[in-house]
């Protein structure tokens, strides 16, 4: 079912970047209610099944999930596979295809069974063909435990690490290298998305795909980085992996009343000094000047 008219006009408002968009919800919600657990269609299309207790579902009903990174995501047109590694419910994934050639496919990596349902629902949605994965990707091929599972607060908050947001149960999960995967799956073909946010262990996640990122096979990388949980010297290896192919930039927002989206140029030594999560866009210099000539592109500042 499609949202209530208040709902759509307050995610119209909050999507789009305006400032004061929770003060038009507390509204929105206070003259119509959705119920828990219904699937909506939102005004962007997402299949979201409504679970007010989750920030994950929370935050993309209302439109102000990872904003950035969505338009962003939105922006591309994706003619390869797309690869979502913490692909949680399949937001991420869905707005990299949203554009993409229907030729394109996909690869989602899931571990936390918690997310792997709504996932699974996420890609029936979808026209490309794809493959959805339940378990992790690191650095070994081997089960390791897996903490913050069944935290109804936080889907997303899963994680092969044991740091101070983690809160849920713990279990053990199948780790695969990307390395593997990929060759077995795809062999040398060219991959379009890299997307990768698994709550700390990202490190792991790139010595299990070092041949994979040192090819320059992989057009674009998005990478959420996490210095609240650990440390990222990882980006040193990364920054050797792919050498001079690509550039480096922080993805944020900018503008005062209306916020949009933009790429900023970053060093390696800026990338490392960062003390809060971020999302890091990696992309290979041929790529970026194509990007920067398509229709919709956001903001590139070198």
């Amino acid at each position: 079912m499609k949202l209530p008219l208040t709902h759509r006009v307050a995610f119209a408002i909050a999507s789009s970047g305006w400032r004061g968009s929770q003060f038009l919800w507390k509204i929105a919600t206070g003259l119509q209610k959705v119920h828990e657990g219904e699937i909506v269609r939102l005004p962007n299309g997402f299949p979201l099944r409504v679970d007010s207790k989750d920030w994950i579902s929370k935050t993309i009903y209302e439109g102000t999930y990872e904003r950035a990174l969505l338009h962003f995501l939105d922006s591309l047109v994706l003619r390869d596979s797309s690869i979502d590694v913490g692909a949680n419910i399949g937001v991420t994934l869905w707005h990299s295809l949203k554009n993409s050639d229907k030729s394109a496919t996909f690869m989602a990596f899931e571990p936390s069974a918690q997310c792997f349902e709504a996932l699974s629902g996420t890609c029936a949605d979808l026209s490309n063909l794809g493959q959805i994965y339940h378990f992790a990707i690191g650095s070994t091929d081997e089960s390791r435990a897996i903490y913050g599972l069944g935290n109804q607060l936080h889907s997303g908050a899963a994680s092969l690490i044991s740091h101070s947001g983690v809160r849920g149960e713990k279990g053990e999960v199948q780790v695969r290298k990307l390395d593997s995967v990929l060759q077995e799956s795809i062999g040398d073909n060219s991959v379009s998305l890299l997307k990768v946010d698994t709550e700390g262990y990202e490190a792991e996640v790139v010595n299990g795909a070092a041949n994979s990122l040192s090819t320059g096979k992989i057009e674009i990388i998005v990478m959420e980085v996490s210095p609240n949980f650990g440390s990222v010297d990882y980006l040193n290896y990364l920054s050797q992996l792919l050498d001079e192919k690509y550039g480096w930039y922080a993805l944020s927002e900018q503008g005062n009343l209306k916020r949009s989206p933009s790429l900023n140029a970053v060093s390696l030594s800026q990338a490392l000094a960062f003390d809060q999560q971020w999302n890091l866009v990696l992309m290979r210099k041929d790529v970026l000047i194509n990007y920067q000539k398509s229709e919709g592109h956001i903001a590139v500042n070198q």
